[in-house]
């Protein structure tokens, strides 16, 4: 990877770093505090309520009641093979993120 390159990613990296850093310090009591992530997406819905699948850093939070209609859903991979969610709870996520990101700045960083 070029230099400069390298560096911009470095620095991408730890603003999100400290971006999710920020989003596990905020200590609150949430009525939605569950997240739910399909293989390598998270689960959100659109602007009419419908379940969708994306690749976010900050994903929709949702209430034990839809989480309920959530995991009975069926969602299928590009093999059609049906891949079951996980449920996080928001700072298990936001964490398990944040730890991939620290893993990727120090690899970056040894290059």
């Amino acid at each position: 990877m070029e230099n400069s390159k390298l560096k911009q990613r470095i620095e991408e990296l730890k603003k999100q770093q400290q971006f999710l850093q920020s989003e596990i310090e905020i200590k609150i009591l949430e009525k939605c505090p569950f997240i739910v992530e399909v293989g390598a997406l998270t689960v959100s819905t659109d602007d009419v309520g419908k379940v969708i699948t994306q690749n976010t850093n900050q994903p929709t939070q949702f209430s034990q009641k839809v989480l309920d209609e959530i995991i009975a859903l069926t969602f299928r991979n590009g093999n059609d093979e049906i891949v079951k969610p996980i449920v996080y709870g928001r700072n298990e996520w936001y964490k398990s993120r944040l730890k991939m990101v620290e893993e990727s700045i120090e690899l970056f960083e040894n290059i």
